[in-house]
């Protein structure tokens, strides 16, 4: 369905000869391409970096720091559409803590919620004052560490995970190239007075090998015989050994562990028919996942256009499929989408009814009549039915966040009125630890509400099978308040954990749950600028942790 709408969209931008907005993905691509033909250290590339970053981000600071010897660097930031150049030279900056965790040159990404929080004292005060969040990333390449890139915000969402994520990839991306640059300029100034053919050459094969090694992608190159002639270090590392030591022996046996060619392989035919051919691997890691390859191979030819040696490129698509498969799933869920609002008028109607009518029998007949309990069933099933509808809803469509001061600790206690019956007929014990003089949050009660309700309701299946306890608490730290939910249940295995906020994937028996829940609880709480943390150990317990913003 996702592709359909593109496809309209496409089709109405032909039709109309209007440009759609880009996404931020395809904002990211666009600089990445545009910066592989720049050199990083130039200010034009690293202004057009800046510039970048503040459209990828949706920011209105961002730049580069460069680092040029032990105690000095240099920095090019945007700032609100205007370039600030200067150097890094505070007589207040201790460089010692500016390389370790958390500091502006340190050998981690990290974001903060306000750029006070880590302080920058390295950066000039228009370029702190009034952030409301920001993000920094290393400039790394193995052992080298040539600067970092930063972001930060003045207005709008702050930066989440997701953005540190994508701005430690660029960096990563972008620390190559740089590395790359900073060795071919060394390389340049220490030959500068060099004049002979053979040192020029030896430069040349300098920069040619550096090139190779530095691709991001594995290279390698065989002869007629299968013999490696040349391996780059990407390609060496994955088998652990030094180029050197492939170079010589058969391609099938130094990198796949065979004793002769591989069935699929499609070398030969670019080696004997000069063609270009392209394949795919699969293979698994130390780990036991599944790594998807595509191999492309073309002809190198002498100057009688003879072909006498083949390039391989290797290139790891797994993460490629994944997006396949996730915009395949992403076509699912706007079916579901609208099928789902279908749903909800022809549900919600007779279970309006099923439940008015219960609560009425309800008033009508004794607590302690036998009947009573049967009425309540129908009741609360009731409700489970509304619930999964909601659900359903809730995940197909964007909802309305009323946004007020709210206390989450009524919140809670709202939640844990409606689970009191369940608590005493399962046998489980309840904790609840509230912190006193906890701020109130700018949130919804109703959504947040609705995300404890799935949590307990978790944590209730989860020791349903044994007399249990189910520890609520409700704590703050600097500007964030935490919210604790934990069990002494199952559990649930490592493989497992890692799936559970996947729409439709549920750990629990056909029929007992939806696989809703957790995604709906992580949507609701990214929209409250938050974050949810769980741990497990099986047999042991699971533990959520609520993480949102005081502010």
């Amino acid at each position: 369905m996702v592709r359909s709408d593109r496809q309209d969209r496409s089709q109405y931008q032909n039709a109309t000869d209007m440009p759609l907005q880009p996404s931020r993905e395809g904002l990211l691509l666009a600089l990445l391409t545009q910066l592989s033909s720049m050199d990083l250290l130039h200010p034009e590339a690293q202004d057009t970096l800046a510039d970048g970053l503040c459209r990828v981000f949706d920011s209105q600071t961002a730049g580069i720091c460069t680092l040029q010897g032990d105690r000095s660097g240099l920095a090019r930031f945007q700032l609100n559409g205007k370039v600030l150049a200067f150097q890094i030279d505070d007589p207040d900056l201790n460089w010692d803590e500016a390389r370790r965790e958390g500091g502006l040159f340190g050998p981690t990404a990290w974001s903060a919620n306000s750029a006070r929080a880590r302080g920058i004292p390295a950066l000039p005060r228009q370029l702190n004052s009034g952030l409301t969040s920001a993000a920094c990333a290393p400039l790394m390449d193995g052992g080298w560490h040539g600067g970092a890139l930063v972001v930060g915000k003045r207005a709008g969402p702050p930066l989440d995970e997701a953005d540190l994520e994508l701005l430690s990839a660029l960096a990563a991306s972008l620390a190559s190239q740089l590395h790359n640059q900073a060795r071919i300029q060394s390389l340049q100034a220490a030959n500068a007075g060099l004049e002979t053919s053979r040192d020029q050459l030896l430069y040349s094969r300098n920069v040619l090998r550096a090139l190779f090694d530095s691709f991001p992608d594995g290279l390698y190159i065989v002869d007629q015989e299968y013999r490696l002639t040349a391996v780059n270090m990407q390609r060496s590392r994955r088998t652990g050994k030094h180029p050197n030591a492939l170079v010589g022996r058969n391609c099938y046996q130094a990198l796949y562990g065979r004793e002769s060619p591989c069935r699929e392989c499609r070398v030969w035919s670019t080696l004997f028919y000069g063609e270009t051919t392209m394949r795919t691997h699969r293979e698994k890691n130390s780990l036991g996942d599944i790594l998807e390859w595509e191999l492309s191979s073309y002809p190198i030819f002498d100057n009688q256009e003879q072909v006498v040696q083949a390039i391989l490129l290797e290139q790891d698509i797994t993460e490629k499929r994944r997006l396949e498969l996730t915009l395949a799933q992403s076509e699912k869920l706007a079916a579901v989408g609208q099928w789902a609002a279908t749903l909800a008028h022809e549900i919600n109607n007779p279970l309006t009814a099923i439940i008015a009518n219960a609560q009425l029998l309800q008033r009508e007949i004794p607590k302690d009549d036998d009947r009573y309990e049967l009425v309540d069933l129908i009741s609360r099933a009731g409700e489970r039915a509304n619930q999964v509808v909601r659900n359903l809803l809730d995940l197909a469509r964007r909802d309305e966040y009323l946004f007020g001061p709210t206390d989450i600790n009524q919140t809670i206690h709202t939640s844990l009125s409606f689970l009191q019956h369940e608590f005493v007929a399962r046998s489980t014990s309840l904790v609840f630890e509230p912190a006193e003089s906890l701020p109130l949050l700018r949130a919804s009660p109703d959504h947040l509400q609705g995300v404890w309700l799935n949590l307990l309701t978790n944590a209730l299946d989860s020791v349903e099978n044994e007399r249990g306890e189910i520890r609520v608490k409700t704590y703050a730290e600097g500007d964030e308040v935490f919210v604790m939910i934990a069990d002494n249940g199952e559990g649930i295995p490592p493989e497992e954990l890692e799936r559970i906020f996947e729409p439709f994937y549920t750990t629990k028996e056909p029929g007992r749950g939806t696989g809703l829940g957790l995604s709906v609880c992580q949507r609701i709480i990214k929209q409250h600028g938050g974050r949810i943390l769980v741990s497990s150990q099986p047999g042991a317990g699971t533990q959520f942790v609520v993480v949102l913003p005081a502010s």
